[in-house]
């Protein structure tokens, strides 16, 4: 009866700690929030629950989407012809836990004149300094479904969670929605078998100002023994649409290029 008396008390006591983490997570100064001795300890007595519950309920609690590690020292970062517009970047990635080879292939094409961003932290984020694009290569743990199978909200809500590399980056995520998702045939010869692309939709808050600014992305998801590796590509509403000078159109084609190589 331990095991299930635990549970129920952790899920119980769960609110007000729900209240607790979306009180930092809005930045709510502690005159706004009172919290009583009792209250305090209600907080860690149900962290303590929740540590005796079973790991695989507390991963799917806690899975997030963060920065694909890198296996090797520097990435390989070649312009491509006739004139350079777009660089291929290709590189080594740390496979999942239990797979045959330690690293896996990864490859995407991009403009140019993007910049690289986290490179000292062994991340892989590029961004255009003068329209605001960028791309991330990230990677979460499937929660015990296929590619396939994973409801498509799933994705949404481990790219922007709060413990998520976007939002640790800084970036103020306030409302997203997947929008839409289909399955499409992998790179070429040698990529991981299922391949996913979606749509997202969502609005962040300018740090400067607090103006919200509705963005959208493109996000195409390789499963590789479990775990799905994404590379996500965004840019502002207001640009996305408009043929082939569109920002859509430009997120396109880095999603188009994404490669992960199967893990074997």
């Amino acid at each position: 009866k331990r095991p299930t008396m635990v549970i129920t008390k952790a899920l119980a006591m769960a609110s007000f700690s729900s209240v607790l983490a979306c009180a930092i997570a809005f930045r709510v100064t502690p005159s706004k929030l009172k919290v009583t001795a009792m209250q305090r300890r209600e907080v860690l007595t149900n962290a303590a629950a929740l540590s005796l519950l079973p790991q695989s309920v507390r991963a799917n609690t806690a899975t997030a989407a963060l920065t694909a590690p890198r296996f090797s020292i520097a990435p390989r970062v070649t312009p491509l012809p006739p004139l350079g517009a777009l660089s291929r970047f290709e590189d080594e990635l740390v496979s999942p836990k239990g797979s045959r080879n330690p690293s896996i292939g990864v490859r995407f094409d991009f403009p140019s004149q993007w910049a690289p961003l986290d490179r000292m932290g062994g991340g892989i984020t590029y961004v255009d300094s003068s329209t605001g694009l960028k791309a991330y290569v990230l990677r979460a743990p499937l929660p015990g479904t296929s590619l396939e199978a994973t409801p498509k909200a799933w994705f949404g809500d481990v790219i922007f969670s709060p413990e998520g590399t976007i939002a640790r980056s800084g970036t103020n995520i306030d409302e997203y929605k997947v929008s839409s998702s289909k399955l499409i045939a992998p790179a070429d010869d040698g990529a991981a078998a299922a391949r996913r692309r979606l749509l997202l939709k969502y609005t962040v808050i300018t740090p400067a100002n607090q103006r919200a600014v509705d963005r959208r992305a493109l996000v195409d998801a390789y499963e590789v023994n479990g775990v799905a590796y994404m590379l996500m590509a965004s840019a502002t509403a207001s640009k996305w649409e408009g043929g082939e000078r569109s920002e859509k159109e430009r997120c396109e084609r880095v999603v188009d290029s994404f490669f992960i190589g199967s893990a074997g």
